[in-house]
């Protein structure tokens, strides 16, 4: 029977718990002396002229040594990225996954620029801010002083960086650009009418099939969705009843007009159109007054 701490680790969503396995264990490696950093870092020149590919990924994986720093990036990782995956991407692993590897390599492109050779606080620091747009209506506390809204709290962080580091955060800066762009393109430009409904961010094929990951229905064409609409106007009469409300229910039976209201007395102007009863109706009015 598996015990609490392996029932947590078994319940973190794929991904998550990938990124999390790799991270603790090349930290204790690192800790234990088994590699170095100068093992771990990434360069181009290292990367791929010397033919070190390994350090595409390390640099990513290793967040540190083991400190308060570091594990408050794990904490942001098993926070925020499982928030992710069971939540805006639970049906959508396999697009979870594509922006995680998309990522990393826009981050492996700007690093020459960002003057920084471990490149994996800036991927945490990416999904918190995508994670900040997906939860914009929740409020953190800030050290038991204030709360703030999620959205605003990667610019906390940088915040905390220039204040405590007392340097420009132009690493978290760059990340938190290319956390919107992926942001943008992966949720907010589908849902513009000038995108045509088009995901550039999704996932390849062969990734969906290997993470059984369901393809989402294509949307409906607008001839279809008419024909849906004559279908069910034919059915329950929806169609007879909103035609007749658009032409003002001429389909229906014609309402009698409603007599105006007229005074109940002998000589009614309104019985007739001639100009005699109105001298009757004023005579008359003389003697209510007598």
């Amino acid at each position: 029977m598996p015990n609490q701490l392996e029932e947590w680790y078994l319940q973190i969503p794929i991904c998550t718990r990938i990124y999390l396995t790799a991270t603790v264990g090349l930290t204790l490696a690192e800790q234990m002396e088994l590699v170095t950093q100068y093992d771990l870092f990434y360069t181009y020149n290292y990367a791929f002229t010397r033919k070190q590919y390994w350090r595409v990924v390390t640099t990513f994986l290793f967040l540190g040594r083991l400190s308060l720093d570091w594990m408050l990036s794990v904490y942001f990782i098993e926070r925020h990225w499982r928030d992710l995956e069971e939540g805006s991407y639970l049906t959508r692993p396999a697009d979870f996954a594509w922006m995680l590897i998309l990522m990393c390599a826009v981050l492996l492109a700007v690093s020459p620029y960002v003057g920084t050779l471990f490149l994996g606080h800036m991927l945490v620091t990416a999904l918190t801010y995508v994670w900040s747009r997906h939860y914009s209506y929740t409020f953190i506390n800030i050290m038991g002083l204030f709360n703030i809204s999620a959205s605003y709290f990667p610019w906390c962080m940088i915040g905390f960086s220039l204040l405590v580091e007392n340097r420009w955060p132009v690493p978290e800066l760059a990340a938190i650009g290319v956390g919107h762009l992926f942001w943008f393109f992966g949720e907010e430009w589908p849902r513009r009418a000038e995108s045509g409904g088009a995901h550039v961010l999704r996932a390849p094929k062969f990734l969906r099939k290997l993470m059984s990951q369901e393809d989402a229905p294509a949307p409906a064409a607008a001839d279809s969705r008419h024909d849906d609409l004559d279908d069910l106007s034919e059915d329950d009469g929806f169609g007879a009843a909103a035609a007749e409300h658009s032409d003002g229910g001429g389909g229906g039976e014609e309402e009698d007009e409603e007599e105006p209201e007229t005074y109940g007395g002998p000589f009614n102007p309104a019985d007739t159109g001639d100009d005699s009863s109105l001298h009757q109706w004023a005579a008359y009015a003389r003697e209510l007054d007598d």
